[in-house]
């Protein structure tokens, strides 16, 4: 594994002698870790604490590898009044809450998924759109989360991406494809009072997202006036709104959550960057 590089954009009014006062996210995804610090009685981000490694993946990492990372480590054993873990990947599948109630979630995983080798199938609700997801962790990830935090609630981050699309409330929001991307995948979702569209893909090259796109959008009856929001922390994604305009009515960058406040390093970063945790405090 690579050298950890570690970036801390924190507020200037940021105290972490009051931490038993806020609530931490931890974020796990494939080319990249983050912790969150949120204030939710003032509905403000207080700290966003990224770590990256040159061509690591985070999620296929070993235990001795994951604990092995002082900087995590030392940020894990700070208190906190409470603490999530969310977990982006493109292995999960959303189904309706009360379909929990009544299927076994490894078959019906399996089913539209291909469960990973020493791994574990979970599901969480948020609480949005009535939906649930199932997903694949591998138990390495799994053995850092539960020594390091035993009794914290784990939960998907294709809910808390509806749940932020759905707070910004959009005006037109059935031509709207909102396409978050992710290092190798992307999720696509057409949300309009309900979710019309959801779903994962793995690409290679960015002409591939943009045969995905074109499909969603011709199967939604959208063609003809698709807008796209792009969101996520890919170089790739100056590349693909160049692309993408060629196809689509209209490309824009997606914005962080209007209603909560952030610090000022923030701007240090697109909007469309780190939007996942710039919505944080919607984990509440």
């Amino acid at each position: 594994m690579q050298s950890i590089i570690v970036k801390t954009y924190s507020d200037n009014l940021y105290n972490p002698a009051e931490n038993g006062s806020f609530n931490q996210v931890v974020y796990f995804e494939a080319n990249h870790i983050s912790t969150v610090v949120v204030d939710p009685n003032n509905n403000q981000v207080l700290q966003l604490t990224i770590f990256t490694a040159a061509d690591t993946n985070f999620l296929n990492l070993s235990y001795d590898d994951l604990k092995s990372i002082e900087a995590l480590k030392a940020d894990l054993a700070h208190k906190f009044k409470d603490r999530k873990v969310l977990i982006s990947s493109a292995n999960t599948t959303l189904v309706p809450e009360s379909l929990l109630n009544v299927v076994e979630t490894d078959a019906y995983y399996a089913l539209n998924q291909k469960i990973m080798p020493q791994s574990q199938i979970l599901y969480c609700k948020m609480h949005v759109q009535q939906t649930a997801a199932i997903f694949n962790v591998r138990n390495e990830l799994l053995k850092l989360i539960r020594f390091n935090m035993p009794m914290v609630d784990v939960y998907h981050s294709s809910l808390l991406f509806i749940k932020a699309v759905e707070a910004q409330a959009f005006d037109n929001s059935a031509s709207k494809l909102h396409l978050h991307l992710h290092s190798g995948y992307f999720e696509l979702l057409n949300l309009d009072q309900q979710i019309k569209f959801y779903n994962t893909f793995t690409f290679e090259t960015e002409t591939e997202i943009v045969y995905y796109l074109l499909a969603a959008a011709e199967q939604l009856q959208i063609a003809h006036g698709c807008d796209v929001v792009l969101y996520g922390n890919s170089t790739h994604i100056t590349e693909l709104n160049s692309l993408l305009s060629k196809y689509v009515r209209s490309v824009q960058y997606g914005i962080k959550p209007k209603s909560f406040t952030y610090p000022i390093s923030f701007k240090q970063f697109g909007e469309h960057q780190f939007f996942i945790e710039s919505a944080a405090l919607l984990c509440e």
